[in-house]
């Protein structure tokens, strides 16, 4: 079988929602594992501390940059029009025979060139103003850090401006796979990326220190974009250079991008008041924030981001071809599907949140202290984790109806939720802290970076409230008692399953030390698997209406005639 070939069968295998979502995840999750096994390493290399706080600082004006701009054009804006394009009437000989699956009209053909052309223009001409006002986003975003601090700051900055550089052009690259149901390599994609941040860790930072790190962020960047653009070059896409951002294409792309991008960065400045206010704490607690919040988007990435990336390419061919019964059913279903995933897996997030840590990153430098503020930052964060899937979905069912304006006004919504209350909580946490201290049973929590977790917890679950508001004129008619029932059999099956996990969480602990890393793996195993079980057992005698679709679609996934059924 050829190259081209095996590529092929790939776009066979994901036709089906479920089977791509299916096939996302599970190299989602093999994406978080490596971002676990990178975290261990930053946490043992150098512990909670100042390198750390200037490596997630530098982050900042990158992810700000790719964030804001390159994401609203790569993702929400080009998808729906290129959809367009394609779905559009063509003349007569317009379209090639090569039988490529991207053989496409030449209208969409001269779309992508143009918006590739355009964009890597843009880019270098972004890149060298931000090279050189570097120092000055630095001030702004890390006051608290001393000089020194701030020189390292803005040379890791620098450094990492070629990462959106690369990663841009893998998006372009990324939808034009999707949308031909190729999502393999753009789900491998991030798997490679992070790869190139472990490299670093083990072959670079030795020999350049901290900065090794941000030349690991670029190499994973530049893997990044190879990894897609090597399978679309063999696959038979052709990019041409043509500089055009006068395209009537281009031009609406702009037009759909900067509510898309002005509401990207909006998110961006909830993280960037997140950092603003760590840098004055404690030196340590915009690591701890960043590990906490890298553990709880592993069940996001792999359930929440999964499934609405999966869905958006159908939703924004619903939207186009305004089959609005078919759009709302899609979306209910992918909703509920996300929340059976999200629910339980949170609640078994924040129950083992102690060993969870521990086991991840609890090597090296990385201490008992910093053990305790990490998990509880962590279990604080987990409560919003159904609202985070959510927006997630929310988000791109706006961008699929070409609602940009909404998803805006809720990132401004949440923006001001999590400043002001992290402003005020931060200021009294210290009266605060003692009745979260009392009310959790946790110690560990006067810290104040535990109430940044705390106030963005409150940001993103009324982002949420918005978004579903917002979105509940389209979806008029939905079937909301269905939605209803299946919510309350995942609620009380995870409710039982949460008491279960408990139970064998306190007995292991009665019974076995938990002084070495093999009983605390063995522990959050035992733990995972029972609780998982029974969930799915009561799932069963309850008669979710989504395990049913689970069971269904084994066959389709797995390759198989015959699936267990219910």
């Amino acid at each position: 079988m050829s190259l081209k070939a095996k590529f092929s069968y790939l776009e066979s295998f994901t036709r089906s929602l479920t089977k791509a979502a299916f096939l996302v995840g599970m190299l989602s999750l093999l994406a978080s594992l490596l971002g676990m096994v990178r975290d261990r390493m930053l946490a043992g290399t150098f512990g909670a501390g100042a390198e750390l706080d200037i490596y997630y600082a530098a982050f900042r004006v990158p992810d700000f940059f790719f964030n804001t701009i390159l994401v609203g054009i790569t993702s929400s804006a080009f998808l729906p029009v290129l959809t367009e394009y394609l779905h559009k009437p063509g003349k007569r000989g317009e379209r090639k025979t090569t039988g490529s699956p991207f053989d496409f009209p030449k209208g969409a053909q001269d779309f992508i060139n143009s918006l590739v052309s355009t964009l890597l223009v843009g880019l270098l001409f972004l890149s060298v103003i931000l090279f050189f006002i570097a120092p000055i986003f630095t001030d702004l975003i890390a006051p608290g850090f001393t000089q020194e601090q701030k020189e390292a700051t803005v040379l890791l900055t620098r450094i990492m401006l070629l990462s959106p550089f690369f990663l841009s052009f893998s998006g372009v690259l990324g939808n034009i796979l999707n949308i031909r149901k190729y999502f393999f390599f753009y789900s491998l994609a991030p798997v490679i990326y992070n790869l190139g941040a472990i490299i670093a860790i083990i072959f670079f930072v030795p020999s350049m220190g901290v900065a090794g790190l941000a030349w690991g962020i670029s190499l994973g960047a530049f893997c990044h974009m190879m990894m897609q653009f090597l399978p679309a070059k063999v696959l038979g896409l052709k990019l041409n250079w043509r500089l055009n951002p006068r395209h009537p294409g281009i031009i609406r792309v702009i037009k759909m991008m900067i509510p898309r991008s002005v509401h990207l960065g909006v998110l961006q400045l909830n993280l960037i008041a997140t950092t603003f206010l760590a840098s004055t704490l404690p030196v340590g607690s915009l690591t701890v924030f960043n590990f906490a919040n890298n553990l709880q988007s592993v069940p996001l990435g792999l359930f929440g981001a999964s499934f609405a990336i999966a869905a958006f390419p159908a939703l924004s061919i619903m939207a186009a071809k305004k089959q609005k019964k078919e759009f709302r059913d899609e979306f209910s279903s992918i909703m509920c599907k996300i929340l059976f995933f999200i629910i339980p897996l949170s609640a078994i997030l924040i129950i083992l949140r102690a060993q969870i840590v521990r086991l991840i990153l609890g090597s090296g430098k990385f201490d008992w202290e910093d053990t305790i503020l990490t998990f509880n930052v962590l279990g604080i964060l987990a409560l919003s984790l159904f609202a985070q899937s959510l927006n997630i979905l929310f988000v791109r069912a706006f961008f699929a109806i070409h609602d940009t304006i909404t998803p805006l006004k809720s990132g401004i919504i949440g923006l001001i939720v999590n400043v002001g209350t992290a402003i005020l909580i931060v200021k009294e946490w210290s009266c605060i802290a003692p009745f979260v201290e009392k009310s959790t049973s946790c110690a560990g929590v006067k810290a104040p970076i535990v109430g940044l977790a705390l106030a963005y917890t409150f940001s993103q679950i009324a982002t949420f409230f918005f978004l579903l508001i917002g979105l509940s004129k389209y979806l008029k008619g939905m079937k909301i008692k269905a939605i209803k029932s299946s919510l309350v059999k995942i609620a009380l099956s995870t409710l039982l399953m949460g008491a279960v996990v408990q139970i064998i969480k306190w007995v292991f602990g009665v019974f076995f030390p938990l002084s070495t890393f093999i009983s605390v793996a063995t522990q959050v195993s035992l733990c995972s698997l029972f609780g998982i079980a029974i969930y799915l057992l009561i799932c069963k005698t309850l008669k979710c209406k989504e395990l049913t679709e689970l069971y269904n679609e084994c066959p389709k996934i797995f390759g198989r005639k015959n699936c267990p059924r219910q």
